[in-house]
C-alpha cells in the first residue's frame, strides 16, 4: 500500500494538479467520534487516497480541496460535527501544482547560470539550441529537457501554454527575431528577449510594420531582466530570474523593458505557492523515511499572518538528532518548532498545532519590521503500514 505523499509525487510527475486535506484539530464533542488529527485525504483527477473516517467529513474535505485548487492557496476551514452542537474539527487543504515550465531559447553563456537558478525556483526547464555542443544534458544537468534542433521546428513541437515562460537568448539577432515572430501574441506566462536599445527599437518597428497590435508588443519583456546593472552572464541570469519572480508574484521592481513602454505582460499570474525543487526533495525524503522506518516529525505551516518568515504550506522535517530537511523560514520560529518536534519525538507524542506569536520587539530583534503569527501542524511521520494511505484507489 502506498504512503499518502507517494500519491502527491505521482501526481506531480504525471503533470496533474492535486490536493491533500489534513484533519489538524478536533474539539468538543468531536473527540472520540472523529479520527485522530493527522488523518489525511488525497485527491487528484485520477486517484483518491486516504480517508477522514466518515462520508460527511470526506465530502467537506473534497469541497475544501476544490477551493484550494481554485485559489492556489492553502485553505483552512472549521467544520461542525453533525448532531454534536459543541463538536468541531479543523481541516487544512494544500494544493499541489506541477512545476512551472521555462523554455530557454539559446544555450550560450547566459543560459547555463539561468538554468541553475530557474531550477532552484521550481521551474521545469527546457533548453533549445541548434548546435550540438550547446545542446547537451552534460552542459545543462539541471534541465528537464535539452533539445538540439532548428528553433522554428522546436517551437512547433514544444507544448507552450499559459503556464509556460519563454526566454529568448539565442546567439544572434536573426534567431531572436525568428523566435519572437512565432511567439509574440501567444498566451504565455512570460515572454522576454535579450537585446540592446538599438535592437529593441528595430524589433518594435519591425512588428509595428507587420501590423502586430501595440499591446502585444508591449507585453514582451525586452530588453529582458530587472534594472540591477547586470554585466556578467551570471548577473544577467540573476536579473532575468528576478524578473520571472516579479511577473509570477506581481512585484513592483523596475524592469528594463519599462524604459521602452514594454514589460506589461501578465503580472501576478501566480496567486498561490509554487513547488520548488527543495519541496519535491522533501517529499521524496519523507517517503524514504516511511519506507525505511526512520523516525521523523513533519512540520507544516497552516496559518501565517503579518511578518511571518514563510507562508502557509512551508514544510520542514525534523529528525531525532536535531537535523532538519526543508525550512519554514529560519530564525526563532523555526527553532521553536524544531524543539517542539524533538519533544514530540522523544515522548512518542500525538500531532499538535503549534501556535507562535511574535510581538514587534521580538520581530525587530529577528530583523523584521513588525510582528506576526503562525500556526504550525507538527505530526510524527508514521512508518511501514501505519504510514500508508488507507482507503486509496485509482480512478479511471
Amino acid at each position: 500500500m502506498k504512503f499518502i505523499y507517494e500519491y502527491v509525487l505521482d501526481a506531480l510527475s504525471a503533470g496533474e494538479r492535486a490536493a491533500l486535506v489534513t484533519l489538524v484539530d478536533v474539539a468538543g464533542e468531536g473527540e472520540g467520534v472523529l479520527p485522530p488529527p493527522g488523518s489525511k485525504l488525497f485527491w487528484s483527477r485520477t486517484a483518491v487516497a486516504g480517508s477522514l473516517g466518515s462520508d460527511w467529513l470526506n465530502r467537506a474535505a473534497l469541497d475544501l480541496a476544490a477551493r484550494a485548487l481554485r485559489t492556489g492557496m492553502v485553505e483552512k476551514a472549521e467544520v461542525p460535527v453533525p448532531g454534536q452542537p459543541a463538536g468541531q474539527c479543523t481541516l487544512v487543504a494544500e494544493p499541489f501544482f506541477t512545476p512551472e515550465e521555462l523554455v530557454i531559447l539559446g544555450g550560450g553563456n547566459i543560459a547555463r547560470p539561468l538554468v541553475q537558478v530557474a531550477a532552484m525556483l521550481g521551474y521545469a526547464v527546457t533548453v533549445v539550441d541548434d548546435r550540438p555542443e550547446f545542446a547537451s544534458s552534460e552542459r545543462f544537468p539541471e534541465a528537464r529537457r535539452v533539445v538540439c534542433d532548428d528553433f522554428a521546428r522546436a517551437l512547433e513541437s514544444l507544448p507552450l501554454g499559459p503556464g509556460t515562460s519563454v526566454v529568448i537568448v539565442t546567439r544572434g539577432h536573426q534567431h531572436d527575431l525568428l523566435c519572437l515572430e512565432r511567439l509574440i501574441g501567444r498566451d504565455l506566462a512570460y515572454l522576454g528577449m535579450i537585446g540592446s536599445r538599438r535592437k529593441i527599437k528595430l524589433m518594435k518597428e519591425h512588428f509595428l510594420a507587420k501590423g502586430v497590435p501595440e499591446e502585444r508588443i508591449a507585453a514582451v519583456y525586452m530588453p529582458i531582466g530587472l534594472d540591477i546593472g547586470a554585466q556578467t552572464p551570471e548577473e544577467i541570469a540573476v536579473s532575468i530570474a528576478a524578473e520571472l519572480i516579479k511577473v509570477r508574484r506581481g512585484g513592483g521592481a523596475r524592469s528594463l523593458a519599462e524604459d521602452f513602454g514594454g514589460g506589461q505582460g501578465n503580472r501576478g499570474y501566480l496567486r498561490g505557492g509554487s513547488l520548488a525543487a527543495q519541496d519535491i526533495d522533501l517529499f521524496q525524503t519523507l517517503v524514504a523515511c516511511v519506507r525505511q522506518g526512520t523516525p521523523a516529525v513533519l512540520a507544516t505551516v497552516i496559518t501565517a499572518r503579518g511578518s511571518s518568515p514563510r507562508k502557509a504550506g512551508a514544510k520542514m522535517l525534523i529528525f531525532p538528532d536535531g537535523s532538519i530537511c526543508g525550512t519554514i523560514g529560519g530564525g526563532l520560529v523555526e527553532e521553536e518548532v524544531r524543539r517542539a518536534g524533538l519533544d514530540l519525538l522523544a515522548a512518542d507524542g500525538f500531532p499538535v498545532v503549534f501556535k507562535y506569536s511574535m510581538d514587534n520587539a521580538t520581530a525587530a530583534a529577528e530583523g523584521m519590521i513588525c510582528g506576526g503569527q503562525v500556526e504550525v501542524f507538527i505530526e510524527p511521520v508514521l512508518t511501514g503500514a501505519e504510514g500508508a494511505g488507507a482507503g486509496g484507489g485509482e480512478r479511471s
